[in-house]
């Protein structure tokens, strides 16, 4: 049985995005998914067009700030060289953990999602954002 890809990208800095991700990876493989779980900046970027569906977990830390096992990524995400096209082929959803007791709640994930529909990608569904203060988390 040929099993549908499904790519997870996570960046963390306490584990709680990695925590989700492999949550997210273990419920791909219950419906059949043949999923990889990864640091963003483990990830080889150039190939994120080969991708038929990938899913974005990404923390905040500081004051705003994406976590260091995402800065890489999102730094190769910026560069002015990448046509507004870069990612036409690509279909993804980006969820999000913050805390919105802070003014930039969940900043990462909302610069990391408007970045890659800047790129020509597809979102699947809208930006989810966790929220430490909900009482669902």
């Amino acid at each position: 049985m040929n099993r549908p890809s499904l790519l997870i990208l996570y960046g963390s800095e306490t584990g709680c995005a990695q925590e989700v991700a492999e949550r997210i990876a273990r419920e791909g493989r219950r419906l059949l998914l043949k999923p990889r779980c990864m640091a963003m900046d483990d990830y080889d970027r150039s190939r994120l067009d080969q991708e038929p569906l990938v899913v974005f977990v990404a923390a905040t830390t500081g004051q705003g700030q994406e976590p260091g096992n995402m800065k890489k990524f999102w730094k190769s995400l910026l560069r002015k060289s990448l046509p507004p096209n870069a990612l036409s082929t690509l279909t993804f959803a980006v969820f999000g953990l913050g805390d919105s007791s802070y003014p930039k709640y969940n900043f990462p994930s909302k610069k990391l999602h408007k970045r890659l529909l800047q790129l020509g990608a597809s979102a699947i569904v809208p930006l989810g954002e966790g929220d430490d203060q909900h009482y669902l988390g």
